[in-house]
């Protein structure tokens, strides 16, 4: 499993030194937006700031498709100053729907998002539970061979 909040912290400095460019959402402008390549994949990263502080992050990345549908693997992360007030899922929800706008705009109907959170992050799977699906599977995460939860939720 990748650690989201190491994101952040790598966002945060590469921020703090002027590197990343940000724009607006559409359906809601205080939610920034940058584009890139991770390693030959594209990545979406949505945050939310106060000040010059990044207070929440939510990554999707292109993953396997899901029945021949396009699936996003999730990410997100809230900084440790900003936790317990709702912000994770807040982000997570509003990240949900500048994405769907966006693919549709480009006549992606539909498209699967997909978290793998760990079996001791007590924390993450509350907010995956309630924008993704109350029901995860239990798996081995591929990357780290830990105990993991799966949750998956086609979007429309």
């Amino acid at each position: 499993m990748t650690d989201p909040a190491n994101a952040l912290v790598s966002f945060q400095e590469a921020f703090n030194r002027g590197e990343i460019t940000l724009r607006p959402g559409v359906l809601d402008p205080t939610l920034l937006l940058t584009v890139d390549d991770s390693n030959g994949v594209v990545r979406f990263t949505h945050v939310r700031i106060v000040g010059r502080t990044v207070v929440a992050l939510v990554l999707f990345i292109e993953a396997d498709r899901v029945d021949g549908v396009p699936c996003l693997q999730l990410g997100y992360a809230v900084h440790p100053a900003h936790r317990n007030r709702g912000r994770g899922k807040e982000i997570v929800e509003a990240a949900i729907a500048e994405m769907r706008h966006g693919l549709l705009r480009h006549d992606q109907k539909a498209f699967y998002l997909e978290a793998v959170v760990g079996t001791d992050n007590v924390p993450s799977q509350r907010i995956a539970a309630l924008t993704l699906s109350p029901s995860p599977v239990e798996r081995t995460d591929m990357v780290s061979g830990q105990p993991a939860l799966q949750y998956l939720r086609k979007v429309e």
